[in-house]
């Protein structure tokens, strides 16, 4: 039986193994040993609001560094 996969899914799963996914990753994982997942998550998501052309790694990594993470 073949499961249709929607199209975000499949877009993620199709970079999964990118450096930026894994850098990411990282990051999330760095700022949740700080205990900072929330604020640094929400910091992101203000940063693309403001910025849309920001990527979502570069809006990780501007909100990590202003988080002192």
């Amino acid at each position: 039986i073949m499961i249709k996969m929607n199209k975000i899914r499949k877009d993620f799963l199709d970079i999964c193994d990118s450096d930026e996914i894994l850098e990411i990753d990282s990051i999330l994982n760095r700022v949740n040993r700080f205990g900072l997942i929330v604020e640094v998550v929400h910091a992101a998501l203000e940063q693309v609001k403001s910025n849309p052309n920001t990527s979502p790694l570069l809006a990780l990594q501007i909100a990590s560094k202003d988080w002192d993470c």
